[in-house]
């Protein structure tokens, strides 16, 4: 044997070994369970369609599942919607395991809502409703001595502290009146406001109940002189939300509470992570926000064991279950979705303009496979909804060929132990 090629051939033996022992008192390479997956379609597979294994581990027993997109205008992503926590993709050869993300998106709103996003718990996409109930307004508290004795806070919603001095007419001292904004809750004075403040600024002023009602304070006065400082806490407004999912169309009602004039969560924000942006609040304001899978997900690598599909209608690939959550994940919800495209155009809104598939005539099913540390196994003839061929979404711009390419007619979902 030529020397080179058995040097190469012992070095590749050694690589192997290696791998298989995980090196000295390293981890093992051999994942401890794995998640098998097989998906057959009509037709081959083509390279530049998109093919997905949605999975969606936030342990609510099926509640919530991946989805395929039908339509826009909020296409997310491009082909899947519902929650989702991980996907497998494959496309262009590759197998490529990824975490989702969301994206946050302010589509309507009217007064004080100003902006939307933050890192969003959870992976459940659909709509947000919000409506402003009511307002409750920050204390207001007075500390020194001078001519106020007392402040009242009628209406203020931004929350900081004015300072200011009175001579012993009860009149102010020049330069010595200036407002300093709260680290959270405040904004920047309005034209009103400020001219207000500088006025009393320039000094000679004779405070009167009404020196700062631009502010919305109203003051109670008795001529002294002094040095004072108003603190006006954060306001907060009380809303009542609704979500409607977008996997099942159910809809959720609470109440939360958001800090006004602020884009920092409070202990109770409608979904925990969202952060909304907004200033000065009233009562019927509204806001509506979509929560879509961004099309820019965390890329995790390739699955454990892959068979890349040579002029053949079959995947398969094999995924370590601890890059799914590990021990976390009580159960899986599992869709299987495939598309010819991905779709961005918020004006495609006819699913006829779509070509796609997932489980279930309209995509909408889900496997649902509980304690995947365990041995399970199942597969399209167990379903209670068997994956044919030649679904209604697959009418769209595509000759057969390729709706064959993208038409699921069978799968199987198993977990295994391998140490």
């Amino acid at each position: 044997m030529n020397r080179c090629l058995l040097m190469v051939l012992l070095a590749a033996v050694m690589a192997l070994s290696g791998c298989a022992r995980g090196g000295e008192g390293g981890p093992s390479p051999v994942p401890e369970a794995v998640l098998d997956i097989y998906v057959r379609m009509t037709g081959p597979v083509r390279d530049h369609f998109y093919y997905y294994v949605a999975f969606d581990t936030d342990d609510d027993a099926g509640a919530d599942f991946p989805v395929p997109v039908a339509a826009g205008p909020y296409w997310g992503n491009g082909w899947g919607t519902g929650s989702i926590t991980y996907f497998l993709e494959y496309h262009n050869g590759q197998y490529n395991l990824f975490a989702a993300n969301l994206n946050v998106t302010l589509e309507d709103f009217t007064g004080g809502f100003v902006s939307a996003g933050g890192t969003v718990t959870g992976h459940d996409t659909g709509v947000l409703r919000l409506t402003v109930t009511d307002i409750n307004l920050g204390s207001a508290t007075l500390a020194g001595t001078g001519s106020i004795t007392g402040v009242t806070n009628d209406s203020d919603q931004n929350a900081g502290v004015i300072t200011l001095e009175t001579d012993a007419a009860g009149k102010t001292v020049a330069g010595t009146v200036s407002f300093t904004p709260a680290a959270d809750g405040s904004r920047d004075l309005d034209a009103a406001e400020q001219a207000q403040l500088d006025a009393l600024n320039a000094g000679g002023v004779t405070l009167a109940s009404d020196s700062l009602d631009e502010f919305g304070i109203t003051l109670t006065i008795s001529a002294a002189a002094g040095a004072q400082t108003i603190t006006i806490d954060p306001a907060e407004a009380e809303l009542s939300w609704s979500f409607t999912a977008a996997s099942t169309g159910a809809v959720v009602n609470g109440t939360a509470t958001l800090t006004c004039n602020s884009s920092t969560p409070t202990g109770n924000p409608p979904i925990p992570g969202l952060e909304v942006g907004c200033d000065d609040m009233s009562v019927g304001d509204t806001a509506t926000i979509a929560l879509e899978i961004s099309e820019l997900a965390t890329f995790i690598g390739p699955p454990y064991d892959y068979v890349v599909p040579v002029n053949s209608s079959i995947l398969r690939a094999t995924i370590d279950i601890e890059e799914l959550g590990g021990h976390a994940v009580d159960n899986l919800s599992i869709n299987f979705i495939t598309t010819t495209e991905l779709i961005f155009d918020p004006s495609v809104v006819d699913p006829d303009q779509h070509v796609y598939d997932a489980l279930g005539p309209l995509g909408n099913d889900a496997i649902l496979l509980y304690d995947p540390w365990e041995f399970r196994s199942i597969d399209n003839d167990e379903a209670f909804v068997k994956e044919l061929a030649g679904d209604t979404t697959l009418v769209g711009p595509a000759t057969q060929d390729e709706k064959d390419a993208v038409d699921i007619i069978d799968w199987s979902v198993s977990t295994r132990r391998l140490r």
